[in-house]
């Protein structure tokens, strides 16, 4: 949450217990990043380690950046003023059917392998007769 909404929650005694204790954990360093998404977890909560696991694990994977560039790309679609050229830095989903033309490719040279192997072998026991 962003400082300044912190202080006014506290005025209001939204964020204070009942024995003046404050009901959320500030950071030490201060710096963090805004994103404008909250969720208030209280002092002691036996979940509180779980939730911060799932939270790493979201951000690490690249999800949250995903949901946000979805969220973007609902806003351009309802401001109408779509941009033709994409930038390639966007998401851009890369499955096996990209692949394919590499598969063919090394199913050919299995199959010329094979045919070669086959090749030498009923050369080598023609020529192996003939001597």
């Amino acid at each position: 949450m962003a400082d300044l909404l912190v202080e006014h929650y506290y005025v209001n005694g939204d964020l204070v217990g009942e024995n003046s204790e404050p009901l959320m954990c500030k950071l030490v360093d201060g710096m963090s990043l805004q994103t404008g998404y909250t969720m208030l977890m209280p002092h002691g909560e036996p979940l509180k380690r779980r939730v911060n696991e799932i939270i790493d694990r979201v951000v690490e994977a690249g999800i949250y950046n995903f949901w946000i560039s979805l969220h973007r790309n609902k806003q351009k679609l309802y401001s109408r003023k779509i941009a033709i050229v994409q930038p390639l830095d966007g998401y851009y989903s890369f499955n096996l059917q990209h692949l394919q033309p590499a598969f063919y490719l090394l199913l050919m040279s299995w199959s010329l392998s094979v045919v070669c192997f086959i090749f030498e072998l009923l050369y080598n026991r023609v020529l192996g007769k003939r001597k």
